[in-house]
């Protein structure tokens, strides 16, 4: 019993632990989904007196992804009655053409400010609309959405490693008589603290997969998935077996660590 709860105390320290890094992952590959998303909605209009081709537009902004024409046909449709042929023959000859530009990535307000103004160096536009209003608001919400998951994931990290600290040396504690005998018989720094690192390799092993299977399991919870669906795609933000190695790897790289640290820190107070 004493062991099952010497085991738990790691385990629960590296399940919270690993579960703020999983769930920090997890927000940031939704955000970038979201990112995406919105990128994909979000257009600059340009209005030019002549033809404007792809290339003439990535002349002024490589990160240009595409340009289509905007058709107009629908307002001269409305119209050709209206007037007489003469007027609707000028009015179509003059009329400016209409472009939708699309980005390889979302801007933040400096770039698209930098954008606006390397568009408005082509000598034929005469209008450029970023709608930037729209694009600072949502990219606000972007940078509060990053600022809360890392502020979050940060303090639950912190609060992880001090549990596994304390943990560690309440297994030293508790193992404190065999490795008296073990430095008496001259051990070496690893032969005394094998068995403790065994037991942060298997304590590790079981919070990494106690994680895992969390987030496996949490794009099929109804309530989740519907909330969030808005925001991203689920199946992006969870990328399995990858993420799981990180958590092993940073379970495991943790406990190793806060072992040779109690280790070291109570060889150098007998010293």
């Amino acid at each position: 019993m004493k062991s099952i709860k010497t085991h738990f105390g790691v385990i629960f320290s590296l399940v919270a632990l690993l579960f703020s890094v999983q769930f920090g992952i997890f927000m940031s590959n939704l955000t970038k989904s979201y990112e995406r998303s919105i990128q994909n909605e979000y257009n600059i209009v340009l209005v030019s007196k002549t033809p404007l081709s792809l290339q003439d537009a990535q002349k002024a902004v490589p990160k240009i992804s595409s340009l289509s024409e905007i058709s107009t046909a629908g307002i001269t449709e409305r119209l050709k009655g209206k007037i007489s042929q003469n007027a609707f023959a000028e009015l179509s000859k003059n009329l400016p053409k209409f472009y939708s530009v699309k980005l390889e990535s979302f801007p933040d307000a400096a770039q698209l400010a930098k954008i606006e103004q390397d568009l408005k160096s082509i000598g034929s536009l005469t209008r450029v609309e970023i709608f930037k209003k729209t694009h600072d608001e949502i990219f606000k919400i972007l940078l509060l959405i990053k600022s809360l998951v890392y502020g979050f994931a940060f303090l639950i990290v912190l609060l992880g490693v001090m549990l596994i600290h304390r943990q560690m040396r309440i297994w030293v504690y508790e193992h404190k008589e065999r490795i008296e005998i073990m430095e008496l018989f001259g051990a070496s720094f690893l032969i005394k603290s094998g068995k403790l690192y065994r037991m942060a390799i298997i304590d590790s092993f079981i919070a990494t997969l106690i994680v895992t299977c969390f987030y496996i399991a949490l794009p099929s919870w109804e309530m989740f998935s519907t909330t969030l669906k808005g925001i991203g795609d689920l199946r992006t933000a969870i990328v399995l077996p990858y993420d799981a190695l990180i958590l092993l790897g940073v379970a495991l790289a943790l406990s190793i660590i806060a072992v040779s640290f109690v280790m070291l820190q109570i060889g150098n107070k007998r010293a």
